[in-house]
């Protein structure tokens, strides 16, 4: 292992380079059928905010602390996880959005990503935590990450009480911690655990009167594209040992087909990189296109990220995210 450099930290693995969620009170609106169409999608709102926030919360809801945040459990699907796979959904291809600076930047050049994060949230009493981007949207509120970072999948519920920090580096984000109004995610995942509908948004709410496009600057979302892509970086936040999730790291590499559905790049991150964006036509270490997140890992063999790139349904899903 390569000494980490200032600010993000790098590992090579088979030569390839790699680098490393309180409770809400609405339930999941169950599909209308278990047939829904695999493109139907279910969304939970976030409860109002509390009136006044306790001291040493870093949140606007008043749970989360740096304690909290830094022994979050890292979460992953579990070895053997059972799901389904579908088909590929949609032969066309495209660009929802543009990549774009923090408003009064024209270049962001900070090696732990700005646009990059940690996604807290809660099952239970338990506290979790993933990954998750920022996507440009008109609103500029918006986070992808993992379908399993926001519910459980068949069998399971929601989770709750959202935050993203970005640019989360030993215990800080630098840009505090936006608390959610809205996450929405596939019918196909929550019936059945479909993994190549293992995507979801989330929308966030101002901080300081700013959205975190605004403050953090947004990447791109792209879907339709084929499963191989060159220079490709994936960022996570690991979290299982020998990483502490404390600091980003990244993989980069040519990405290939995996199954049916499946992009995969060889790379060793762990529990808590679940959700990290797959980043194509990257313009710096920051922003770039979002065409996949990571979903899952292999458990033997090669250590080996898989993710099913942006169908047309994740676009379909992206212009149903408001406010």
């Amino acid at each position: 292992m390569r000494n980490p450099m200032p600010r993000f930290a790098r590992l090579f693995v088979a030569g390839v380079l790699i680098s490393s969620g309180a409770v809400a009170t609405a339930a999941a609106a169950p599909p209308s059928s278990p047939a829904a169409a695999p493109a139907g999608t279910s969304s939970i709102q976030a409860p109002p905010l509390p009136g006044k926030v306790p001291a040493g919360a870093i949140d606007a809801t008043g749970y989360w602390t740096a304690e909290k945040m830094a022994n979050a459990i890292p979460y992953d699907l579990p070895p053997g996880a059972k799901g389904t796979v579908g088909k590929a959904v949609n032969n066309t291809s495209g660009i929802a959005s543009h990549p774009v600076a923090p408003k009064g930047n024209g270049l962001l050049n900070d090696p732990v990503p700005s646009t990059a994060g940690k996604l807290f949230f809660t099952i239970g009493s338990a506290n979790y935590v993933c990954s998750a981007s920022t996507i440009n949207n008109n609103y500029k509120n918006l986070i992808i990450t993992a379908g399993h970072c926001v519910h459980s999948g068949a069998g399971g519920g929601w989770h709750g009480n959202f935050v993203f920090a970005p640019a989360y580096y030993n215990g800080n984000s630098g840009y505090g911690a936006y608390n959610w109004s809205n996450a929405r995610t596939f019918n196909s995942w929550i019936n059945s655990s479909d993994f190549s509908h293992d995507q979801a948004f989330i929308t966030l709410q101002k901080r300081n009167n700013v959205n975190v496009v605004d403050a953090v600057g947004g990447n791109g979302l792209v879907w339709g594209n084929g499963r191989s892509q060159a220079n490709t970086r994936i960022w996570g936040w690991p979290a299982e040992a020998p990483y502490n999730g404390q600091v980003p790291y990244y993989c980069d590499g040519n990405t290939y087909a995996w199954g049916s559905t499946d992009a995969a790049l060889t790379c060793g991150m762990n529990g808590g990189a679940s959700g990290g964006p797959w980043l194509k036509d990257r313009i710096n270490a920051n922003l770039g296109y979002v065409f996949a997140e990571t979903s899952r890992r292999t458990t033997s063999g090669t250590p080996t990220l898989l993710a099913t790139p942006n169908s047309g349904d994740v676009k379909t899903m992206f212009d149903q995210m408001t406010t």
